[in-house]
């Protein structure tokens, strides 16, 4: 490893100790985590993005990456899924500490687990494929995190945009009326736009076509939120209607990933 990639793997360590200073539950008494699954939801969430990142690692990243470089974009990664991910939702206005762990919310946490999860996809995805196909030159860490932070900006204008149409009362709802409902629309909505980004990022770069694809995919989702929240009474939309939402994300993120990897079969034999 070279001076700067010493330097980066230093400054990772210490952006994961801030992740896990801030977002720390451990020291709550015991009797906050007593018939309350959402800390665990939470460290599934943070399971899964790490379980990714790692496979990633382990079958499809660069073939340089190997030895100490490994564990160099493992712990990136879990100060990516920390920071990014868990402590810039707490940002947003649900926190692991206070809504997971002492006000035991369990719809927080299913949204502070599935902005973790989105985030570790789009870092894994970053980490796929080789940096210099057609050439002998070798990546470096940048290359991964420019296209991490390219793909987790795109994730976070869309959530944004998110909750900016459905204004307070989403937060209200989550936070104060725990609103399980609205929890899972939005966490079905942030892996649905996840699914597109980290398919973007990842690979080969070959060219722009994943790119503009994963633009339109995200103003896809938006235009389905859009149409619900047109439909919906001015109290907030029924359950139904929300589980016909959460199940159009879901259905777009599948239908584009389909697409994706037909135009590459096709492409290919071309």
């Amino acid at each position: 490893m070279d001076e700067s990639e010493v330097l980066i793997l230093i400054l990772s360590a210490a952006l994961a100790v801030v992740g896990i200073v801030v977002n720390r539950t451990g020291g709550l008494h015991k009797l906050y985590f007593r018939d309350n699954p959402g800390p665990g939801i939470v460290r599934l969430g943070i399971l899964l993005a790490m379980g990714w990142i790692a496979l990633v690692l382990w079958l499809w990243a660069d073939p340089s990456v190997t030895g100490i470089y490994v564990f160099f974009y493992l712990v990136m990664g879990y100060a990516v899924v920390k920071l990014f991910g868990q402590s810039v939702v707490g940002w947003v206005g649900i926190r692991t500490r206070v809504d997971v762990g002492e006000r035991r919310n369990v719809p927080a946490a299913l949204v502070v687990a599935a902005f973790i999860l989105a985030t570790g996809l789009i870092f894994g995805g970053s980490l796929w494929g080789e940096a210099d196909p057609v050439g002998d030159d070798e990546g470096g860490w940048w290359i991964p995190a420019t296209f991490f932070l390219l793909g987790w900006s795109a994730l976070l204008l869309a959530f944004a945009l998110f909750l900016r149409r459905e204004g307070n009362h989403f937060l209200r709802g989550i936070r104060r009326d725990r609103s399980l409902v609205d929890a899972r629309t939005a966490a079905v909505f942030l892996l649905a736009a996840a699914v597109p980004l980290t398919d973007a990022v990842a690979g080969d770069f070959w060219g722009w076509r994943h790119g503009l694809l994963t633009f339109g995919v995200l103003a896809g989702l938006l235009l389905i939120h859009e149409v619900f929240r047109g439909w919906a009474e001015p109290g907030g939309p029924h359950g139904r209607d929300r589980k016909v939402e959460a199940l159009a994300y879901a259905g777009l993120a599948a239908l584009v990933w389909v697409v994706n990897r037909s135009l590459d079969l096709f492409l290919g034999a071309g």
